[in-house]
């Protein structure tokens, strides 16, 4: 197998020292085609979330993300339906249809006025949607930052986010969560985990069982909401078996990231892990000895490790009748898997990840730099991608969807992640796509994305679009069930379609709610174009400063 040699590194460096260059405003503009007129910005901060006492939302078609208590059945759109928001809860869904309205003007009945009106006539109300697995930045700062990664969620509707271990640490995230709370920030709803083992290097911290209790204890003192396991020793399967009882008792869930382990989806399941991230665990469960790596795998290798994770699935499906029990004994114990499939499929089509439509506004230039390969980065890993990596990854990928709609069908219970750090809601949109793919009809994947990831975290009253919900929305112009890239912010579902300085008249989500507060989805995604440019003239200036050309 051909390595990363110097020489070969020398040649991705020069190549990442130009896009670096392109990342500048002028020279930007040529390797998208477009900037944004600064009459669409809005500076950073500028956007506030207004809370109501009285919110009505007229005309609305909802999806409401609830369905069957004993399978996967949702429910389909309804309306047109006014919504009455008091105080953060819904407390009236008022059907507005022909035959009922008739009804109601008969009998005299008027609703009594809010103090805020919106007017969905058009458009489809959701759910709010949840990010379950995210990895959040510091707030503060230049580059990719919290404050931008926030805008984007809520720009895209998302309301709550599950972080499965963040660079910024417990203390600082505890404030985040706090302040979003409160409504003193523009955040989505925080959820935190923090992940295990920490720091990465020592392998001497917890890996007893009684030390294992004894960490889970310090990270509930830290203000950690659940545990992400990531690697051993929290793989070892004692070490999680301990550590997810202390976690039960102190009221905290698990969530774990199997990669090849000897703690596989069944292990770990009947230990009583909560969730199962990625789907590493998954096919280990149903094969009868090792995977058949080849001879020279090192799974400290990234190119190895996830070149060859490519051949996982396709080895796995050989025993149907094994995987198929593995899947019974998850849904026997409750046990959630949250797939994340977005932060993979560029392994399918490597040259589709590196052009996509919204970098040329909504990326950070960081997140252009970090496409390339980098030793030193995890995930980017891609010394070398061949015809035939795509072509293993594509079949991974067909039968890997095979078994996240089998996984549906017997009722299992799925959430919706993407497990990208930068790229914030539309990473998570493309997961509701790929949700989509695998044969789950988009009013499942609605309830998948909302009301089972709240059931996974146990929150009882974020139950959806119903009286007595908390009121976590998302307003978009357009209509999701048929096409889910209308969610793409700026009308990005419409690329190409409709001439470049019309896109952001279509689509897009119009107003995400958070308890009842209601925040103008397409001002924060002005917001964070405005940033992109701000960086980009930022970095381009540190450029000529150093007279290196780039950064």
């Amino acid at each position: 197998m051909l390595r990363g040699s110097r020489t070969q590194w020398s040649g991705v460096a020069l190549f990442v020292v130009t896009v670096l260059a392109w990342a500048s405003e002028g020279a930007f503009a040529q390797f998208t085609g477009y900037v944004p007129p600064s009459s669409e910005l809005i500076p950073m901060g500028t956007t506030k979330g207004q809370r109501y006492s009285r919110l009505i939302i007229m005309n609305a078609t909802i999806v409401d993300g609830r369905g069957s208590p004993r399978a996967n059945r949702g429910m389909p759109a309804q309306g047109p339906i006014d919504l009455i928001i008091e105080n953060g809860v819904i407390t009236n869904l008022i059907l507005a249809d022909p035959v009922n309205l008739g009804r109601i003007r008969d009998r005299g009945w008027q609703e009594r006025p809010g103090d805020h009106v919106i007017d969905a006539a058009g458009m489809y109300v959701l759910a709010g949607l949840y990010e379950m697995h995210a990895h959040l930045p510091s707030p503060g700062g230049t580059g990719v930052n919290a404050e931008y990664l926030y805008r984007q969620y809520l720009g895209h509707g998302v309301t709550t986010v599950r972080d499965a271990g963040t660079g910024a640490g417990m203390e600082v995230m505890r404030e985040q969560r706090r302040l979003s709370a409160a409504n003193e920030i523009v955040a989505p709803r925080l959820v935190l985990c923090q992940r295990w083992p920490l720091p990465l290097r020592r392998w001497d911290v917890g890996h007893t069982p009684e030390e294992a209790r004894l960490m889970v204890r310090k990270f509930k003192e830290l203000g950690a909401d659940c545990v992400k396991i990531s690697r051993s020793p929290g793989h070892y399967p004692d070490v999680m078996e301990a550590a997810t009882d202390e976690a039960k008792k102190l009221g905290m869930h698990v969530m774990v990231d199997l990669k090849v382990s000897e703690t596989d989806a069944v292990v770990a399941s009947n230990a009583g892990v909560k969730s199962i991230e990625h789907w590493y665990g998954v096919p280990d469960a149903a094969l009868p000895g090792s995977q058949n790596f080849p001879p020279d795998y090192n799974y400290w290798e990234e190119l190895d490790r996830f070149r060859w994770a490519g051949a996982l699935w396709k080895q796995a499906d050989q025993y149907p009748e094994r995987l198929t029990k593995a899947l019974e004994i998850l849904i026997a114990n409750g046990t959630s898997w949250n797939p994340t499939m977005a932060t993979y499929m560029e392994n399918r089509d490597f040259w589709r990840s590196r052009t996509l439509p919204w970098f040329e506004t909504l990326a950070h230039p960081d997140i252009l730099a970090g496409l390339y390969p980098d030793a030193a980065t995890h995930g980017a890993y891609k010394t070398e991608w061949k015809t035939s990596d795509e072509i293993m990854w594509k079949e991974n990928a067909r039968l890997w969807m095979k078994w996240i709609k089998q996984f549906h069908d017997m009722g299992g219970i799925l959430t919706a992640g993407s497990d990208e750090a930068t790229t914030g809601g539309m990473a998570m949109i493309f997961e509701l796509e790929l949700l989509q793919e695998t044969g789950i009809h988009p009013i499942d994947v609605v309830r998948i994305a909302t009301t089972n990831a709240a059931k996974v975290l146990g929150w009882e009253k974020h139950c959806g679009i119903r009286v007595g919900c908390v009121a976590d929305l998302a307003i978009v112009n357009g209509n999701p069930l048929d096409n889910f890239k209308v969610m793409y912010g700026r009308g990005y579902g419409f690329y190409g379609i409709v001439p470049r300085e019309e896109q952001a008249k279509h689509g897009g989500v119009r107003w995400t709610i958070k308890e009842g507060i209601v925040f103008d989805a397409q001002a924060l995604l002005k917001e964070v174009e405005w940033y992109v440019q701000q960086e980009r003239r930022r970095l381009a200036a540190e450029d000529r400063g150093s007279g290196a050309g780039a950064r």
